[in-house]
């Protein structure tokens, strides 16, 4: 089956599952093609995105007669309790194993195929006896659908990887709830690797990239085996060149795209598939990979000062963002770096409303010289009028109007009409549109 075709065979099989006004997301069914696949799948998403809805969509493609079981492990009992009244709130059948009622009955109800989901923490998945019997019974291995290791960065968070470094922790111990599971995290990969040909999920909504590899590692799965899936995907972002007026505020910059997309740390890795970074100290093979990455469409965005771009002519940029005032000659050779494919792109300038010691106020900037340069910075942050007019003026004349009865406004703003100019779309001519451009 191609992939078109199954992706509208999982669509139309969940749609009617779920109300009109919840659709599947691209994630959700993205993680299911994978898991149909055989393939052991990462959802990294941001809570609210709809992680638990994968496996029931994901159960729903089997039989009744396969009497289909999902094994999910939850870090916390309380997590299994809220997610059985859901499951079954949803029609499914479905039992939070705990030391206090996972009893004989419960056991043999489990094989007989009962339940459609099967919560449970890492302590009663490794080490109650009763259903290591359960797990390793042929009947059940048939019926086993998938597993499922819930808030899965724990597993890196803890320290559970290869060193051992948890197990010979005690600060683990410091936090209530949380000590008497922790070292289990270490022995999961033993237990999960057991089943031949049943997929594993893992979700979690703040792994960062650096824990992933280790992870991997520690479950010992090859990461060829594994498809990650994010809520965002990076493919998904247009391309997009962001400017910062220091070099040190390119890294923070980073790890706010990275915060955003819930892939924390992703600022440290070279490889980032988000974001990388180009300034005037970079290395130069840094700024060869960086270049003929972003040219390739390995990453689709740049952190970077005004030295990226100076003898580009790069027509894959579609946005380009500029953060805080700036010389507007220098502002304007930036922004004009995207849309030169010739199709619409989007420039946003982000500036602070008052600088210190600036001139922050229109009746401030009309007793000062509006030829400096300090003054045409702070014109261009606060300035009411067309803004592609205000620049066409700058570099004319060399000064940023204040307001539409300027003379040298209105000659260029005559000179656009005459020669059949399109409308401008700044956020000063369409405010209403500039906001809903950047939401």
């Amino acid at each position: 089956m191609s992939d078109t075709d199954l992706r509208k065979s999982i669509i139309s099989d969940c749609l009617p599952c779920y109300p009109k006004n919840e659709p599947p997301k691209t994630v959700q069914v993205d993680a299911v093609m994978s898991l149909v696949r055989q393939q052991h799948t990462f959802v990294m998403a941001g809570t609210g995105c709809g992680k638990s809805r994968i496996s029931e969509m994901y159960h729903h493609l089997f039989a009744r007669s396969k009497k289909a079981v999902i094994l999910v492990l939850n870090p916390l009992d309380a997590l299994g309790d809220n997610q059985v009244n859901e499951k079954v709130a949803q029609g499914y059948t479905a039992v939070n194993l705990k030391k206090l009622n996972f009893k004989k009955s419960v056991a043999a109800e489990i094989l007989r195929g009962k339940y459609n989901f099967v919560y449970l923490s890492p302590k009663i998945f490794l080490n109650n006896k009763t259903f290591t019997k359960i797990y390793h019974d042929h009947k059940f291995q048939n019926q086993l659908a998938l597993l499922v290791v819930d808030e899965a960065h724990m597993i890196y968070s803890w320290g559970l990887v290869k060193n051992g470094e948890a197990k010979r922790s005690s600060s683990h111990k410091r936090t209530q709830d949380q000590a008497v599971f922790r070292p289990l995290y270490g022995d999961l990969g033993r237990a999960l690797g057991s089943p031949e040909k049943t997929p594993i999920l893992f979700l979690s909504a703040t792994c960062r990239p650096l824990a992933i590899p280790e992870i991997l590692k520690s479950l010992k799965i090859a990461e060829k085996s594994i498809d990650f899936i994010g809520e965002v995907e990076s493919k998904d972002i247009v391309p997009t060149l962001i400017y910062s007026g220091a070099r040190n505020a390119t890294l923070q910059v980073m790890k706010v795209v990275n915060q955003a997309h819930n892939t924390g740390g992703g600022e440290y890795n070279p490889d980032s598939a988000l974001i990388q970074r180009y300034h005037a100290c970079t290395g130069d093979m840094d700024k060869e990979d960086v270049i003929s990455g972003f040219e390739h469409g390995d990453f689709p965005c740049i952190s970077c000062t005004m030295a990226l771009g100076l003898g580009q002519n790069w027509k894959r940029v579609c946005r380009v963002i500029h953060i805080g005032r700036g010389d507007p000659l220098c502002i304007c050779q930036m922004i004009g770096r995207c849309g030169r494919d010739g199709r619409d792109a989007l420039a946003v300038l982000l500036v602070e409303p008052k600088r210190k010691s600036g001139l922050n106020t229109p009746e401030a900037i009309r007793k000062a010289n509006k030829l400096s340069n300090d003054t045409r910075m702070d014109s261009l942050a606060i300035t009411p009028v067309c803004l592609r007019i205000a620049f066409s003026v700058d570099n004319l004349h060399g000064y940023i109007p204040m307001d539409q009865d300027d003379l040298e406004y209105l000659r260029e703003e005559s000179r656009e009409t005459k020669e059949g100019f399109p409308l401008c779309r700044c956020s000063n001519c369409k405010p209403e549109e500039a906001i809903s451009s950047c939401q």
